[in-house]
């Protein structure tokens, strides 16, 4: 076996490998603190500076290709610059894109949404995730009476301090642990916020049968269940909750609703959107210049109607064989790791975060762009020598970094 390389020599290596990149980190540090605007995109000695992306493929301001594993964080199920997105919306450009009035492009949106969502009867538009879970959280207080929130220990439903655990309308229980909720889950509490799986708390699924009974657990206790679906949509037609059989009050959306443009959606009950509405009295307010966006609002419905039930059955197929190669390169090269996945979504695990980004580091040396914590984002554009060469460029970074 070939000797292991330190994480020191990973990052000499990275160094003098992204010259370009270093050189702009270094600009973008004197108008942006920290040199980047979006925390997930920052890891050490820096970031590498992307340049443009094309289906499954990026290029650094070095000229380095990348292999893409991360599309955005789940945002890109298409892969990057999709051919059907970047045409709908050239064609929308010369007609404009924002209007103070309802456009035909945001209600075809909506619809789609509400086909695909059985529990989805009306939409509200955001321009994120983080949003949404704001606007669905209001109109949980409005519609309970109530005030406090619960929400999971590794759960993530945006980055307003409303919706942290350190908010003190927030309450936190133990992932996958009814009985932890049902402690918790008092009559204070509006409503029950979870994602299908834990995304960026390392995509852990839900054990078999706890979505449901925290729905039933939820309404028993006069709390509505808000399901946060803004990464899991991808993994079905009807998202996770069609999976699981499971009819939330609020479902938040975002990311793959929009085609690669900022967007976020509430979606829901009737009766519980309804209390949006303006001309109603004591209505909660809700307000946004960018909501329902005509360029995301087209190209969220050209990337969803592109995501039809054989292209989520390819990208679940895929994820489960990479999986199983990471692993097994992970074996070969004595490196202790565990995949988990949920749909085309996964997450490597290793003992401790300075391997983990040595790991980083290496898959980048060889041309695989992929998240710092591990995560591991699928999309169409991936073909099958592209999952290939992923798992190859995977067991390479495990002989490297060694079991030391």
């Amino acid at each position: 076996m070939a000797s292991t390389t330190s994480n020191a020599e990973l990052v000499d290596e990275y160094r003098a490998r992204t010259p370009a990149s270093a050189q702009t980190f270094a600009r973008a540090c004197q108008v942006l603190p920290g040199g980047e605007t979006r925390a997930v995109t920052t890891y050490l000695p820096y970031p590498v500076t992307i340049a443009e992306g094309h289906g499954a493929r990026l290029c650094d301001v070095d000229g380095h290709s990348y292999l893409d594993l991360v599309n955005n964080y789940t945002s890109l199920v298409h892969g990057n610059a999709f051919a059907p997105v970047t045409e709908a919306v050239g064609e929308l450009l010369p007609h404009g894109v924002a209007f103070a009035s309802p456009h035909l492009l945001q209600i075809a949106l909506a619809e789609l949404l509400i086909d695909r969502l059985p529990s989805v009867e009306r939409v509200r538009f955001t321009n994120s995730g983080t949003e949404a879970s704001l606007l669905a959280a209001r109109i949980a207080v409005r519609a309970t009476g109530r005030r406090r929130l619960l929400m999971f220990e590794g759960g993530y439903h945006g980055s307003a301090a409303a919706l942290l655990p350190t908010s003190p309308d927030v309450v936190t229980a133990a992932w996958n642990d009814l009985d932890a909720v049902a402690a918790t889950l008092d009559d204070g509490v509006a409503a029950v916020f979870a994602e299908p799986f834990l995304g960026a708390g390392g995509v852990l699924p839900s054990a078999p049968g706890f979505l449901a009974a925290l729905q039933e657990l939820a309404h028993s206790r006069g709390a509505l269940l808000v399901l946060d679906e803004v990464q899991s949509l991808r993994n079905g037609i009807g998202g996770e909750q069609g999976r699981h059989g499971l009819t939330p009050d609020l479902t938040v959306l975002g990311k793959i609703i929009g085609g690669g443009f900022p967007i976020g959606a509430v979606g829901g009950r009737s009766e519980l959107l309804e209390l949006t509405v303006a001309s109603t009295t004591d209505h909660v307010a809700h307000n946004g210049t960018f909501n329902g966006h005509l360029a995301a609002a087209v190209a969220g419905a050209t990337a969803l109607r592109h995501l039809d039930a054989p292209a989520i059955e390819r990208l679940e197929d895929s994820a489960a064989r990479l999986a199983g190669r990471i692993t097994e390169g992970a074996t070969a090269a004595g490196v202790p790791a565990t995949v988990s996945r949920a749909g085309s979504i996964l997450n490597v695990y290793l003992d401790g975060p300075d391997r983990l980004a040595a790991l980083h580091l290496a898959l980048l040396l060889d041309g695989v762009y992929t998240t710092p914590r591990g995560m591991i984002n699928l999309s169409t554009a991936l073909a099958p020598a592209d999952l290939d060469s992923a798992a190859r460029a995977y067991q390479l970074a495990f002989t490297r970094i060694g079991t030391v």
